[in-house]
């Protein structure tokens, strides 16, 4: 795993309701993103639920959450 998705993981592992505020405030996400945002960093289900949850296989969760960290990295400068 790349040293900057570590990096993102970590800090959203630890962050309060104020930082995921800001995060969400802060970058433009898909309506399918903030959704997979929400459930993986937020409620912490894991990737196979959250496809099944969304009917998509774990490749477009995946996808997406690169997306997702993309662009919290480019806000964060990470």
């Amino acid at each position: 795993m790349p040293s900057q998705v570590k990096a993102i993981n970590e800090f959203v592992r630890y962050a309060d309701k104020n930082d995921i505020k800001a995060i969400l405030d802060n970058i433009l996400l898909t309506e399918r993103q903030s959704l997979i945002f929400e459930m993986k960093y937020v409620k912490g289900n894991d990737i196979n639920f959250i496809a099944d949850m969304l009917g998509c296989c774990t490749r477009v969760v995946d996808k997406e959450l690169k997306h997702i960290r993309t662009k919290i990295a480019k806000y964060y400068n990470l």
